[in-house]
């Protein structure tokens, strides 16, 4: 099992009285698994990833990630365990608007190991998400929907066990969305492990053998069988 979450809670003061952004969740993922968890805006599922991701801390419950629990590791070891094992694709690109794109796609490296053959590995996966002729860009230089597919490569840079991924098609246009829907598969059955959060229920449709799961106001359902 590579992400267990036991009874998570996260709750936010909202006017006065206290909101449950994640109310109990319980969740298991194995690793190559494709996890779609479908919501409305508001409904906690980018609070859920943080959780996931060791970006924030529950009020109550644990995360573990590979048997690790997030919580009971020193800062340095938590800062590790992400660099190393999880690819983020942020609701919004935050791209850094003062480096190129193979800058920004490089960026996760400086934080931890710049195995050899880096540039390399970032060109390919440029390649990989339609914009092989972008290394020299700038952020500002991009349409949104090219800065997306920036976020989305830089997330792919450190070969993570897991990818995060808030909204990741929310920028595409369908063409688009279908090649990097295609590109998650075919990661996904080398062994990436995806937890994916959207509002967008078609996009599970398109992941076979995908776990789908709807939250509403905190509260994780499973929807059930796989995709096929």
């Amino acid at each position: 099992m590579i992400i267990e979450c036991k009874e998570i809670t996260k709750t936010y003061p909202v006017e006065g009285t206290l909101v449950h952004a994640v109310n109990a969740v319980n969740l298991s993922v194995d690793k190559g698994d494709f996890l779609v968890i479908l919501g409305h805006s508001g409904s906690g599922k980018t609070t859920l990833l943080s959780l996931i991701g060791g970006l924030t801390s529950p009020d109550s419950g644990q995360v573990f990630i590979d048997g690790v629990e997030n919580w009971q590791q020193s800062d340095r070891a938590l800062s590790t365990m992400r660099n190393s094992k999880i690819g983020f694709i942020f609701q919004f690109a935050s791209l850094i608007p003062t480096l190129s794109v193979m800058e920004n796609i490089l960026l996760p490296l400086s934080f931890g190991q710049n195995p050899a053959g880096s540039r390399a590995l970032a060109l390919d996966i440029l390649a990989q998400v339609g914009l092989a002729d972008k290394g020299k860009a700038f952020p500002s230089q991009l349409s949104g929907g090219q800065q997306r597919r920036v976020a989305i490569a830089r997330s792919f840079i450190n070969c993570p066990d897991i990818i995060l991924a808030d909204e990741p098609t929310g920028d595409l246009d369908e063409e688009t969305e279908s090649d990097i829907l295609g590109l998650f598969r075919r990661y996904n059955e080398q062994g990436t492990t995806f937890v994916v959060v959207t509002h967008n229920s078609d996009l599970a449709a398109t992941q076979k053998g995908a776990r789908v799961f709807s939250m509403r106001q905190g509260v994780l359902s499973s929807q059930g069988a796989r995709v096929f």
